[in-house]
């Protein structure tokens, strides 16, 4: 069966019944007799989708965590209450104290804050290596652990040689997580390019309303046992309402990552005639790096992409007139989304890319003529 109509039937009830999975809300569950809690305690321990106690999630999660499993080409996976948090949840499963962490360096600047806030105070170890690294021999410790990868860069959209890089940590015994958030279990699948464990931010693509909090991680090999392990032992979970939520906006995630496609590119190009522009960051333009890297390994781009401005170019004006892109920190909902930027501080590597004010747009699902407009209008003002 194609992903495209799995995506609908994903959760699908025994008919005559709903087209959607039911809400299920509950802690307790209950039992008739002593034997039955025992038999069901004993299925739990070796399959996810038991139904026994809220705190390892009801049918309404189940159904979810089976969905991003397939998505991502996993075997099993494992709800959270952010993004952030799946993320800390999955290195606290891989790496302890007087272990070593191999960062990249283009990583979203809340796992670098991860990373040398509370990893660092538990007695674990971290060095960064530039995205285009696949041989890691430079960095590399007795007390290596794992590796964590994020492609493309966040912000800068770097796209990195999964394949190329897994193959040397497999050869070491390495464990490889990657924050998949902007290929969303659709564009780029993390698991088949040699990767042990994909995390999702659904709070962006996979809820797609802008109204969910939660993140995923999808699991293969010995990872998912440890991974496993790990979530049941710290309790984590999502809520009922929220799964079903995010159930519901994977039915058109594949429709609405193709019009945010087609709009970003649109709007990737404008920006790039414009002479304000001193250059356009986007994994689908061939001159991006790793552009042939990315087209080689997934299966499209997201909404997302940043502009770099001349020099003095009155970014703030310039998007405070925007009357159809909003600032906020998040994206991935329908709506069209700016934030000002800095992405190169704290990073290790030198940067490539011309100096300037900076802007990580996201395209919603707005008709593109009525954005580029309304972008055209706030150039112009600032020009009047």
């Amino acid at each position: 069966m194609r992903r495209e109509t799995k995506l609908v039937h994903y959760g699908r009830p025994e008919m005559p019944g709903p087209a959607n999975p039911s809400v299920m809300r509950a802690s307790t569950i209950l039992h008739e007799t002593v034997e039955s809690f025992e038999t069901t305690k004993a299925k739990r321990d070796v399959d996810d989708s038991v139904l026994s106690y809220g705190r390892r999630g009801t049918t309404t999660a189940h159904a979810l965590m089976a969905a991003v499993a397939d998505l991502e080409g996993g075997e099993a996976c494992y709800l959270f209450p952010t993004g952030v948090a799946a993320l800390a949840g999955t290195l606290s499963a891989f790496v302890a104290a007087g272990d070593h962490l191999l960062v990249v360096d283009t990583v979203f600047h809340a796992t670098r804050k991860l990373c040398d806030g509370v990893l660092r105070r538990n007695g674990v170890s971290v060095d960064y290596f530039p995205w285009d690294a696949t041989d890691l021999s430079p960095w590399l410790q007795p007390e290596t652990k794992a590796v964590v990868v994020e492609s493309p860069g966040s912000q800068t959209f770097e796209a990195m040689d999964l394949p190329g890089l897994t193959c040397w940590t497999q050869a070491r015994g390495l464990t490889v997580i990657a924050d998949n958030t902007y290929g969303s279990s659709w564009l780029y699948r993390p698991l088949q390019l040699g990767c042990d464990v994909s995390v999702v931010a659904g709070t962006k693509y996979l809820g797609g309303h802008a109204d969910v909090m939660m993140g995923a991680a999808a699991a293969k090999g010995e990872a998912a046992a440890i991974l496993r392990e790990a979530v049941v032992t710290t309790g984590q979970t999502l809520a009922p309402d929220e799964a079903y939520a995010t159930l519901r906006g994977l039915r058109t995630l594949n429709l609405r990552l193709e019009r945010h496609e087609q709009n970003a590119f649109a709007l990737a190009d404008w920006f790039a005639a414009r002479r304000e522009v001193a250059a356009v960051l986007h994994p689908g333009l061939p001159s991006h790096p790793g552009a042939a890297v990315w087209d080689r390994d997934a299966e499209g781009c997201n909404g997302l992409f940043s502009v770099i401005f001349e020099k003095g170019f009155p970014l703030r004006s310039f998007l405070d007139r925007s009357e159809l892109f909003a600032i906020g920190a998040s994206w991935g909902g329908f709506e069209s989304v700016a934030l000002p930027i800095s992405p190169f501080q704290g990073r290790q590597s030198a940067s490539v890319y011309p100096t300037g004010p900076m802007v990580r747009l996201h395209a919603g699902l707005e008709h593109c003529d009525d954005l580029i407009e309304d972008l055209e209008r706030s150039i112009a003002s600032i020009g009047a």
